[in-house]
């Protein structure tokens, strides 16, 4: 006994020196890849910076130029020799400028076979203001105002133009490309890091457990019955923390449709209830209050999906100013009291074709953006909404690329805060760029505005003034294909239609089978009710007058898919209707619903219901 003993705690102490050094190992590596996050972040740094100023003194280079050919035109024309002065200092800086950009380029072989290009156009540019100036200096000004009107230094200059864009471009791109390797560099180094950190965490608690373990065993040798208590004690544990994780692991979509189920109750017995009460005007009253805020719950639960899958834009025609209107007290609770929301929305305003869920997150960030520019203005705090018709013109859209010309909707989003300087509306819409505190903004609320008016193929304008404010102007594009406004459609007397058709209603909610069963019936159906998938199965054998199976998608044991795979084996020919508030993929894949499958979206109507029963049985 006593040298099994001393062999167990000799075994224990080599695994507790083997689990420290494994774990040491492990947190250097950790340490080790933050070293080499940090360096990669300062390479990345340096090259956005060198990436900076090889495209600011391409800027400095080409406006410079610019500045000699405005230059040579006023002293051509004028004979003041005071115009040449920015000729001539282009004369002098340009061949500094262009040793300072071969000296940024010089790693980079395919931009300095750029330069090269360019730095010849730029050299016949100047030759050709060289020539035009020294004729007229000797007198021969009516010559170089002639090869002047010949256009031939417009089109070296249109050259000059084109070959710098090229090259602030390619510029440009190699910052993205270089910004892309260093991201994904960081990206997986941070995973080593995380993973590392989890690992040496894991062993340290296997070690702690292993320790624990070995020492109950120690203690408890020799009581066996004490042990056997303690071990069955251990398994619960265990046990109870695998429910846990489970019940975690399903939170999100759980939440969502045990919150949907108990919706469907509320709306659809509010739905009943009004259409009893024609006639008390008050108790009617009271019920469409109810029923409206549950439906706005409804809306806000499955915005909230929506938002958890990343859906791409669905643009629809959209009546800006109810899109508007419904905002303003959504505003106004989140701007908070010290600041006054006034909307000014025009008649006879176009729809627009847009994503009207991404257009209201685009108002809401604007408008917060607006909150946080007036929280030093403390004399005056208003925030203004204007919507309008608007036409942008051939001359607008050349002056703004990737602006077509054409007929818009105009949103106008009016701030009194402390507007902005020059420099920072030069970069607003850069990603990250922000004036804010660490901490207070990520920088991306503008640039998010900004790429869902350009997917939408609209345009946004920004004007500001320091110690004034801002607007914001939004032209989204006009609705021209002539299709109708969703719009919530007023309860209408439903006349029960379906004495000869029988409905299996298989739920395990009790509340909402209970509506649904009261509903159906409410419409005439005869209605075999069922509590899970295999009462549903039990019921539908023993009536072969079923017509329909409506039946929930998430049920304990079977689901509603394996409910209706086994209905269809015994009867192909049945009708079938899903409703659920979460599908936690049994009839949903990739975001698209399965083809043929109808789907009644928790909480429903009596309408619904109606539409969706009658389509089922008519095969539409």
């Amino acid at each position: 006994m006593t040298r099994d003993l001393s062999t167990n705690m000799a075994r224990h102490a080599r695994g507790v020196r083997l689990s420290l050094i494994v774990g040491f190992l492990l947190l250097a590596c950790a340490a080790f890849a933050a070293v080499v996050v940090a360096v990669t972040s300062a390479g990345a740094e340096r090259w956005a910076a060198h990436s900076l100023e090889v495209r600011r003194v391409q800027a400095v280079m080409f406006s410079a130029l610019q500045d000699a050919e405005t230059a040579q035109r006023g002293y051509l024309l004028t004979n003041d020799p005071a115009y040449l002065r920015p000729y001539e200092q282009a004369r002098r800086n340009l061949p500094g400028l262009k040793r300072q950009m071969r000296d940024l380029v010089a790693d980079n072989p395919a931009q300095r076979e750029r330069l090269t290009v360019l730095e010849q156009a730029i050299d016949t540019k100047m030759t050709e203001l060289d020539l035009t100036v020294a004729a007229a200096r000797a007198g021969h000004a009516d010559a170089a105002i002639d090869r002047l009107k010949s256009n031939a230094g417009k089109a070296i200059m249109d050259r000059v133009r084109v070959l710098s864009q090229a090259f602030e471009t390619a510029e440009a791109d190699l910052l993205a490309r270089r910004q892309a390797v260093v991201a994904t560099q960081r990206s997986l180094l941070i995973g080593v890091i995380v993973l590392a950190v989890v690992a040496a965490a894991l062993l340290a608690f296997a070690m702690v457990r292993e320790t624990r373990g070995h020492a109950r065993e120690l203690a408890e040798r020799n009581r066996a019955l004490e042990t056997e208590i303690a071990q069955r004690e251990r398994a619960e544990a265990q046990l109870r923390q695998a429910q846990k994780m489970e019940a975690l692991g399903q939170l999100t979509g759980g939440v969502a449709h045990d919150f949907n189920n108990m919706l469907a109750i509320i709306v659809g017995n509010l739905d009943m209830l009004i259409r009893r009460l024609s006639g008390q005007e008050k108790l009617l009253s009271l019920a469409e209050n109810a029923l409206s805020g549950a439906n706005r719950a409804a809306a806000l639960t499955k915005g909230l999906l929506a938002f958890s899958r990343q859906q791409p834009l669905d643009p629809r025609p959209t009546d800006v100013n109810k899109c508007v209107a419904d905002m303003s007290e959504l505003l106004r609770r989140a701007l908070g009291e010290n600041i006054a929301v006034e909307t000014v929305l025009a008649g006879g305003l176009w729809r627009a074709f847009v994503d009207t869920p991404q257009l209201e997150s685009a108002i809401l960030n604007l408008a917060v953006n607006a909150r946080d520019a007036m929280a030093e203005n403390a004399r005056s705090r208003r925030l203004t909404i204007e919507t309008s018709n608007a036409f942008l013109d051939k001359a607008y859209a050349d002056a703004h690329d990737e602006v077509v010309a054409g007929q818009f909707v105009l949103v106008a989003i009016t701030d009194t805060g402390s507007g902005m300087s020059p420099d920072v509306m030069e970069r607003a819409f850069d990603p990250f760029f922000t004036t804010k505190r660490l901490g207070e903004g990520t920088g991306l609320g503008l640039s998010q505005v900004h790429g869902f008016l350009k997917q939408s193929r609209g345009h946004i304008k920004l004007y500001s003034e320091l110690g004034v404010g801002t607007t914001v102007k939004l032209y989204l594009p006009r609705d021209t294909r002539g299709l109708t406004v969703d719009e919530p459609i007023a309860p209408r007397t439903i006349v029960a239609n379906g004495e000869t058709f029988t409905v299996l209603i298989a739920e395990d909610d009790p509340g909402v089978r209970t509506f649904a069963v009261s509903a159906a019936r409410e419409l005439g159906y005869k209605v075999i009710e069922a509590d899970g998938a295999a009462v549903a199965l039990e019921r539908l054998g023993q009536h072969s007058e079923v017509d329909v199976l409506l039946t929930d998608v998430v049920m304990p044991g079977f689901n509603g898919r394996q409910l209706v795979d086994a209905a269809l084996t015994l009867r192909p020919d049945l009708k079938i209707i899903y409703m659920t508030g979460y599908t936690r993929n049994a009839i949903v894949h990739n975001g698209t619903l399965d083809a043929g499958t109808r789907l009644l979206t928790k909480p429903f109507t009596l309408e619904q219901l109606h539409r969706e029963l009658r389509d089922a049985l008519s095969g539409e």
